[in-house]
């Protein structure tokens, strides 16, 4: 699994709680490339990173402290500018902080209902993202921890969308529990959110700010935000999502392509009969599946995907009727939950994604999460990735910093 190959590149290494390894670097000298180049192995050695942030030239340009002058935070001086509040953006900021880094969080919605957020409910947090948590700061990882509803110690897997036979099941507890990994758990974003927020401190987030554009000087880099307001830093990470400006100012615009999927989703007051042996089920279909979760407090999310062409629209109150005529026929599990859940609670978006690409960073700017490597929610990892990003990237911070110190 991704975590168990995620610090391929660290020299040595102790371990958390959970055994995630927590690195620690010796004097070997570290080669920093011109630019953030992604491995999605998270294989490498001493000459090919993982991940790789254009920081040298940054942080041999702030000023030298004194290691004996104060105390880490004191120590380091480099100012690090966030596009985006989101997950990704307040994971590497927490994390950049604890390392004792000047960060400053630019979001333009700091309630949760950001971007695609109001549409996405509760998150699946999967063991690799919660050990990421753990490396980072313990007593985040484990208010999140409480905070979400365990389903990795259930029956999880694919099932056929008409009969509710099972596909093939999946054993996500046996991979964690033999790694010391913590157990899969769904969260309210919003909670997620509000953790993280207020573990970075309203000190470092600065809330109604857009950023639409930055500029990189080769020396500092100034970004601008939607209301002409500008802040100056030595570092720029965009981790303003799919539709991301920092990647578009970056390396030029290019939209992301429509999946072919638009997907309905919402939340019900509803408790299965097997709520006790089933997280969450997949239910296939030709051009059409559905998903659903429990995600506690009697309540099951589910999303509802159907292979059309973008734009289209339900007139009022219309969105349940259609889901009941697209999946009429499908097995109780599916029409039970439709039929549980308000109209008003239920929300559509066309489904976007984006290619690949090698590179993520450029000068003093770089990209993480969504904004470089999006995901569709089928994936199960979007979130996870951008909180493994946020503690990979913090990590190639502080070592470009011990290089110069």
């Amino acid at each position: 699994m991704a975590s168990s190959t995620l610090f391929a590149n660290t020299l040595t290494a102790s371990f958390s709680t959970t055994r995630f390894p927590t690195p620690i670097f010796n004097n070997n000298s570290l080669e920093f490339l011109s630019s953030t180049h992604s491995n999605y192995n998270f294989k490498t050695n001493t000459s090919t990173r993982a991940k790789k942030l254009k920081v040298k030239d940054a942080v041999d340009e702030a000023p030298a402290v004194s290691k004996s002058e104060g105390n880490q935070s004191e120590q380091r001086k480099l100012k690090v500018l966030v596009a985006g509040g989101g997950i990704g953006g307040l994971v590497f900021a927490l994390a950049a902080k604890k390392k004792g880094f000047d960060v400053m969080v630019f979001e333009k919605d700091l309630s949760a209902i950001r971007g695609e957020g109001q549409y996405r409910g509760p998150i699946q947090i999967q063991s690799n993202a919660l050990a990421a948590l753990e490396a980072i700061d313990l007593d985040v990882a484990e208010e999140v921890l409480r905070a979400g509803c365990i389903t990795g110690d259930r029956i999880n897997g694919l099932v056929d969308g008409v009969s509710g036979t099972w596909y093939v099941k999946f054993d996500t507890f046996t991979p964690a529990a033999e790694r010391g990994l913590p157990v899969t758990r769904v969260i309210s974003r919003m909670t997620l959110q509000q953790i993280l927020a207020r573990s970075v401190g309203d000190d470092v987030i600065l809330n109604d700010s857009n950023v639409v554009s930055f500029q990189d000087d080769g020396n500092k880099v100034t970004v601008v935000l939607e209301n002409d307001q500008q802040y100056e830093g030595d570092l720029l990470v965009g981790a303003d999502g799919i539709w991301s400006k920092v990647r578009k100012n970056l390396f030029g615009p290019k939209e992301p392509v429509y999946s072919g999927y638009t997907c309905y989703t919402g939340i019900a007051d509803f408790v299965p009969a097997d709520i006790e042996t089933v997280g969450y089920r997949v239910f296939l279909g030709h051009k059409q599946y559905f998903v659903s979760s429990d995600v506690g407090a009697g309540k099951m999310q589910w999303y509802a995907f159907h292979k059309e062409p973008p734009g289209g629209m339900d007139g009022p109150h219309g969105k349940r009727d259609r889901l009941m005529k697209i999946f009429e026929g499908w097995c109780d599990n599916v029409m039970d939950l439709l039929l549980a859940t308000d109209e008003d609670a239920i929300l559509r978006r066309d489904i976007y994604d984006r290619e690949p690409i090698i590179t993520w960073g450029k000068g003093r700017v770089t990209l993480l999460g969504d904004s470089v490597h999006a995901m569709q929610p089928n994936m199960g990892q979007g979130g996870c990735m951008a909180i493994e990003d946020g503690y990979q990237l913090a990590l190639e911070l502080e070592r470009a910093w011990e290089q110069k110190h």
